[in-house]
C-alpha cells in the first residue's frame, strides 16, 4: 500500500507554491527601486538652487514611485491569496489522510501510538503544517531576495556602506540561525506535553462521573495543573529563547546605521546617499526580522511533520482481501471460530481457544460477567482485531480473505456505548442507509420503540441531536442506535449489550420486533433474560467458553450462568 508523508498533499498545488515566491521577487524588485528614485529626489533638491527646481525633475520618480508602489500592492494581494487558499485547501487534504489513516489502523494500533496525540496530530500538527505552508510562500524568496538586494545596492551606491550592511546582516544571522538550531527539539517536547494534557483532558471529560462518584476531583485537579505546569515551562524556556531574537537583530541593524552615518559622513557621502542606505538596512533589517518568523514557523511545522510522518508511515494491521462478495445461503454457517485467542498486548489473553459457530437465521446469545470477553468476541468477528491465535471463518473462508468494506456491510453492530453525532435525528439514522424511504425509516422507529418519543418533537425525525447525544437519556440513545441498525436492512445484527438502558418491558418488545425480520442475530447481554429464548446460548468466563446451551440446560447444567439468572430474577 502506498503510503503518504505530511507534505505529499502538498504536491497537487506545487504550480501555485512555485508561483508565490516568484510574485514576490517581483514584489522586491519594486521595493529595491524607491531608495534609488528618492536618492534622485533629494540630491536634485541638494544641488540646485529652490527658486529654478525643474519640477518635473521631482514630479517624475515620484509618480514612478507611485506606479511601483501599485504594482507591488497587486502582487502581494494575490501572493497572499494564493498562500492563504493553498494552505488552507493543503490543511483540509492532509486532515482528510489523517483521517484515512485513522480509519485504515487498527484499533490496537491506535491504543498503541496513543489516542491523545491522534487528536493533537488532527488539530495542532496540521495547523502548525498548514501555518509553515503559508510562511514558506510568503516569505521564502522574499527575505532572503531583498537581504541580498539589499546588500548589492548598498554597495552599489558606496562600497564601505556596503560593507557595514553586509558585516551587520552577517551577524544577525548568525543569531537567527543560532535561535533556529536550539527550537526544533524543544518544540517536540512541548508537543509531547500537549499530548499529555490532551489525554488528562480526555480522562477527565469521559470519568467525570467516577471521578466526582470517589471524591477524586482535587486529586485531577492536581494532575491536571502539574502537567500545565511542566507545558508551561517548555513553553517560557522556548520563548526566552525566542524573545532573544528580535532585541538583538535590532540593536545590530542600529549600530550599523550609526557605523555608516559615522564612517561615510567623515568621507563627504551626499545626503541622498545616506537616506537610501539607511533605507536599504531598514528593508534588510525587515527582511531579517520576517526570515527569523519564516524560521520560527518552519521549526515548528518541521517538528510536527516529523510526528505526521510517524503516524502516517504506520502499515495498517488489518488489511483487505481480495472476495469482493459472499453470498450467504440459508442455513449456511456465517462465522466459526476454531481455538481463537485474543490478547490485547498484556500477558493475560482476553479470549483463550475459543470455539464458536453461528448459521444463517440463528439466534445466538453471549453472557458473562465483566471482563469476561463478550465485546473481546464481538471485536474478532467485526474485525477490529485479528486473532492472535487460531482462525475466524465466515461462509467457510478465512476472514482476512474479504475486502473489509464488503464484509462489513453484510453486519451491523449495535454498540454497548451509544454514539450520536451532531445534526438531526434523521442525518443520524441514515448514516446506516442514505436511500431509506420514509416508510423504512417508520418502520425502523417502531421496531426499535423509537418511534414514542420521536413522534412527540415538533419536528420529528429532524430534532436537533447535540454532539454526543447529551440532550437524550440512555434509553433513547440506544433506541435510535437500534433503529439505525435495523434500517441498514444488513443480514447480521449483533447487538452489544444494546438493551441495557431499557426496562425489562420494552427490552422483551423491541427483542419481539427483531425477531419479526426474520435476522441472523447475535446477541451479547449481561442479562439473562434478554437472551433466554436464544437458540443456542454461551456462556464465557475469563475469556473461555464455560458452557453452551439452551436458557433451560444451562439453569441445570452451569452455575454460573443460573447464579447471573437466579440473581437478576431475584432484583426484578
Amino acid at each position: 500500500m502506498k503510503q503518504t508523508r505530511a507534505l505529499g498533499p502538498l504536491k497537487k498545488y506545487s504550480v501555485k507554491v512555485v508561483l508565490a515566491p516568484l510574485f514576490k521577487i517581483f514584489e522586491c524588485v519594486c521595493e529595491l527601486f524607491v531608495p534609488i528614485l528618492v536618492k534622485q529626489v533629494i540630491d536634485y533638491l541638494s544641488a540646485t538652487d529652490s527658486s529654478s527646481y525643474d519640477w518635473m525633475e521631482i514630479l517624475r520618480p515620484c509618480l514612478i514611485m507611485l506606479a511601483l508602489a501599485f504594482a507591488g500592492f497587486g502582487v502581494t494581494m494575490v501572493t497572499q491569496y494564493l498562500a492563504a487558499r493553498v494552505s488552507a485547501d493543503y490543511a483540509y487534504d492532509l486532515k482528510k489522510e489523517l483521517y484515512r489513516q485513522i480509519n485504515e489502523l487498527s484499533d490496537e494500533q491506535i491504543d498503541r501510538f496513543g489516542r491523545s496525540k491522534v487528536i493533537t496530530l488532527v488539530n495542532n500538527d496540521s495547523f502548525s503544517l498548514q501555518t509553515g505552508v503559508n510562511m514558506f510562500m510568503r516569505l521564502l524568496a522574499r527575505s532572503p531576495f531583498l537581504l541580498i538586494g539589499s546588500v548589492v545596492a548598498s554597495f552599489l551606491l558606496s562600497p564601505l556602506a556596503g560593507a557595514i550592511v553586509l558585516g551587520v546582516l552577517l551577524a544577525s544571522s548568525f543569531v537567527v540561525f543560532l535561535v533556529m538550531a536550539l527550537t526544533p527539539k524543544r518544540y517536540a517536547a512541548i508537543q509531547a506535553e500537549l499530548d499529555h494534557i490532551s489525554t488528562l483532558g480526555e480522562d477527565a471529560l469521559s470519568g467525570a462521573r467516577p471521578i466526582r462518584a470517589f471524591n477524586k476531583q482535587d486529586y485531577e485537579i492536581k494532575k491536571f495543573k502539574e502537567a500545565s505546569s511542566a507545558y508551561q515551562k517548555k513553553t517560557m524556556a522556548l520563548a526566552k529563547v525566542n524573545a532573544w531574537l528580535n532585541p538583538l537583530t535590532f540593536a545590530l541593524i542600529n549600530l550599523g546605521v550609526i557605523l555608516v552615518l559615522f564612517l561615510t559622513g567623515n568621507r563627504d557621502m551626499g545626503a541622498g546617499t545616506a537616506v537610501a542606505v539607511v533605507n536599504y538596512f531598514t528593508q534588510a533589517l525587515t527582511a531579517l526580522i520576517m526570515f527569523s518568523r519564516l524560521v520560527t514557523s518552519l521549526s515548528k511545522a518541521y517538528a510536527s511533520k516529523k510526528r505526521v510522518d510517524s503516524f502516517l508511515s504506520l502499515t495498517p494491521s488489518i488489511m483487505s482481501g481480495d472476495i469482493q462478495e459472499a453470498a450467504i445461503k440459508k442455513g449456511e454457517t456465517i462465522f466459526e471460530l476454531k481455538n481463537a485467542s485474543l490478547t490485547y498486548g498484556g500477558e493475560d489473553a482476553a479470549l483463550q481457544h475459543i470455539d464458536f459457530s453461528l448459521k444463517e437465521g440463528e439466534r445466538i446469545g453471549v453472557i458473562g460477567g465483566t471482563g469476561s470477553g463478550k465485546s473481546s468476541l464481538i471485536a474478532l468477528l467485526e474485525r477490529f482485531y485479528d486473532a492472535s491465535e487460531g482462525e475466524v471463518l465466515f461462509c467457510g473462508k478465512p476472514i482476512q480473505d474479504y475486502d473489509l468494506g464488503a464484509y462489513r456491510k453484510k453486519i451491523a453492530l449495535v454498540s454497548q456505548k451509544p454514539q450520536l453525532y451532531k445534526g438531526t435525528i434523521r442525518s443520524n439514522i441514515l448514516l446506516a442507509n442514505p436511500d431509506a424511504s420514509e416508510e423504512e425509516i417508520e418502520a425502523a422507529l417502531k421496531d426499535s420503540l423509537a418511534y414514542e418519543f420521536v413522534s412527540r418533537y415538533e419536528e420529528g425525525i429532524d430534532h436537533e441531536v447535540e454532539e454526543g447525544g447529551t440532550n437524550f437519556s440512555g434509553g433513547q440513545k440506544q433506541r435510535l442506535l437500534l433503529c439505525r441498525a435495523l434500517l441498514s436492512n444488513r443480514p447480521i445484527l449483533i447487538l452489544d449489550d444494546a438493551t441495557s438502558a431499557l426496562d425489562y418491558k420494552s427490552d422483551l418488545a423491541v427483542r419481539e420486533n427483531i425477531a419479526r425480520r426474520n435476522l441472523t442475530l447475535l446477541m451479547v447481554s449481561q442479562r439473562a433474560t434478554s437472551i433466554k429464548n436464544c437458540d443456542r446460548i454461551y456462556v464465557l468466563d475469563q475469556g473461555k467458553v464455560v458452557a453452551i446451551g439452551k436458557h433451560e440446560e444451562l439453569l441445570k447444567e452451569c452455575a454460573i450462568y443460573r447464579e447471573i439468572y437466579e440473581t437478576q430474577v431475584a432484583v426484578k
